[in-house]
This record gives structure tokens, sequence and C-alpha cells, in this order.
């Protein structure tokens, strides 16, 4: 996120998701307010980053892209892991407990602070899925899986 310009030359101060910021590094293509600029210089400063964009070449330039969300591209985005994946990628998983039993499909991702939590939607209601080593068995993105092992109590057996 863009917090405000740095200095006269168009720089900008971000707070990055990642404190080492892989994304936003030299030669890197982002996105802001859907226009694409090329990173020339990205730098640590104290808790932020400061960017230098081709294209953004003053302060003026710099100023109204204050409090805008700067992207990048998924094929863009270097993932830590062949087992990561992003948060829009689960919407729409068919959620399957190990034993077989169909859940329904995710279809929201609540970022609670703690762990995240997964919403499946199915035949017999929403289904609250703590995002733990404990329930989360696989997420299978190419086949559109998750297989859980639900805990105690998580779902309604009555049904």
């Amino acid at each position: 996120m863009v917090s405000r310009a740095h200095g006269i030359a168009g720089e900008l101060r971000v707070s990055a998701f990642n404190p080492g910021a892989p994304n936003m590094q030299r030669g890197r293509r982002v996105y802001i307010t859907g226009h694409r600029y090329t990173v020339l210089r990205a730098r640590p400063d104290q808790d932020a980053w400061l960017l230098q964009l081709a294209g953004i070449e003053n302060r003026n330039s710099a100023e109204e892209l204050a409090g805008e969300l700067i992207e990048a591209a998924d094929g863009d985005v270097r993932r830590e892991d062949s087992d990561s994946y992003f948060l829009h990628e689960l919407v729409g998983l068919r959620v399957v407990t190990v034993d077989g039993r169909e859940l329904g499909t995710v279809t929201e991702v609540l970022q609670t602070g703690a762990n995240d939590v997964y919403i499946a939607t199915g035949p017999t209601g929403e289904v609250l899925i703590p995002a733990i080593g404990e329930v989360v068995e696989g997420i299978d993105i190419g086949a559109g899986i998750m297989r859980i092992t639900p805990l105690a109590g998580m779902l309604d057996e009555s049904q």
C-alpha cells in the first residue's frame, strides 16, 4: 500500500505485506489503480520501503498514489514453495473429509489474525474450517479439492 510520497523525485513510501518485499524489487512489474509500472529502485526504510517507479518522476505524481494498493500479477509473484497458494485460489475448491464426506465448496476465506478460516457452503449449510494443520490435511489446487479431518463437534452430526 502506498503510504505517501517521499522526497521530490517521485519516490513512494510503501508498506509491504511481506517484510522482505520480494515482489517489489528492481525490475519487477507492479500495478497501481490498473496502471503498470516497473520498479526502478527499492530500498528498505525503517518499517517501510521506498520505491522509485518508472513514470513517476515528481512529488506531485507520487502524491496522487497515496492510499492506493500496489498489486502484482499472480504469475509475477514469487511463491515461497510449491505448496503455497493464493487465498483467492481456495474459493471454489470442493471440501471433502478424509473419509469421503462432501461438505460443499469454499465460498469465502476469513483472515482472523490467529489463523484463516475457510467457509464451505454445501447441502447442510455453512461449515467453518480453521486453517490449521490438525484440520486441513491437503489442498490440491489443480484437482480443485481440499481434504480435511474435522475436529470433534465441528460438523453438525445430526444431518
